[in-house]
C-alpha cells in the first residue's frame, strides 16, 4: 500500500505498474486478492489490471466473486485488460485495427483484421472474441459461436466469450444452448444483471424457472 498509494493519489497508472513490478512479479500479487482489508485487495485488483498477465486470470476470475462490489468491479476491468495486452507483439497492429473498424461498425472489415491477429497468434483468446462480436453484428450467428468456442478454449475464464456464444444461440433460436452457456457466464462473473435477466427470460419459455434462484446465489 505504501508503494503504490502515491501513484494512485496522483492518478498516474503508469507511475504505480513501474513500482510495483519493480518489486514483484504479478503472480506474487494473486495472494493480496484474498486478503482481509478490503482496500488491500482492492489494490491488488487495480495493480493487477494495470500489470497482470495470463498466470493472473485465474485469481482476478475468483475475485470476481468477491462480497465487495468494488473489488468485483476492479477485476472484471482487469480481466479485460489482461485479456486485450495477451497477445503476442506481432499480432498487435492487426488486433488494434480490429478494435477502430469494430468501434466504426466496419464489420466485415474488422473481421478480416482479426483473423489475421489470429494467424499470426493463434493462443491470442480476445482476438477471436473480438471476431465472435464481429460475426454477431454481420448476423453471422454461426461463425460467432465458432470464434466464441476458440476464445474459450484458450481462455475458459472468459465470461465475455461464454455471454457471445449465449446471444448467438439466441438468434439462433437453440434456447437451451444460450441458457446454458448464460449460467456457465454467470458462474464465472455473478453479477451481470443483463445475462441475469436473459436467463430469466429464457428459463420462462422453457418452464424451467426454478434454477433461475440457484444462479442469483452464486
Amino acid at each position: 500500500m505504501r508503494v503504490v498509494r502515491p501513484g494512485l493519489q496522483a492518478g498516474d497508472a503508469q507511475a504505480v505498474a513501474d513500482e510495483v513490478l519493480l518489486r514483484w512479479m504479478p503472480r506474487q500479487l494473486c495472494r493480496l486478492l484474498g486478503d482481509g482489508d478490503v482496500d488491500v485487495r482492492r489494490v491488488a485488483a487495480v495493480v493487477l489490471g494495470l500489470v497482470g498477465d495470463r498466470t493472473c486470470v485465474g485469481c482476478m476470475a475468483r475475485a470476481l466473486h468477491d462480497a465487495d462490489e468494488q473489488v468485483h468491479a476492479l477485476a472484471e476491468h482487469g480481466l479485460w485488460s489482461i485479456w486485450f495486452r495477451s497477445g503476442k507483439a506481432e499480432a498487435g497492429a492487426a488486433f488494434a485495427t480490429g478494435v477502430g473498424m469494430l468501434e466504426r461498425e466496419a464489420y466485415r472489415e474488422a473481421v478480416g483484421q482479426f483473423d489475421a491477429a489470429a494467424a499470426l497468434d493463434p493462443d491470442f483468446a480476445e482476438a477471436h472474441n473480438q471476431c465472435g462480436m464481429a460475426h454477431f453484428f454481420l448476423g453471422e450467428w454461426q461463425e460467432s459461436v465458432e470464434a466464441c468456442e476458440r476464445a474459450l478454449e484458450r481462455m475458459p475464464a472468459h465470461f465475455g466469450a461464454m455471454a457471445g456464444m449465449g446471444h448467438a444461440y439466441t438468434q439462433l433460436e437453440r434456447v437451451e444452448d444460450a441458457l446454458g452457456c448464460y449460467r456457465r457466464a454467470l458462474s464465472i462473473n455473478p453479477r451481470m444483471p443483463g445475462i441475469a435477466s436473459a436467463v430469466e427470460r429464457l428459463e420462462a419459455k422453457l418452464g424451467d424457472a426454478p434454477v433461475l434462484a440457484a444462479v442469483r446465489a452464486i
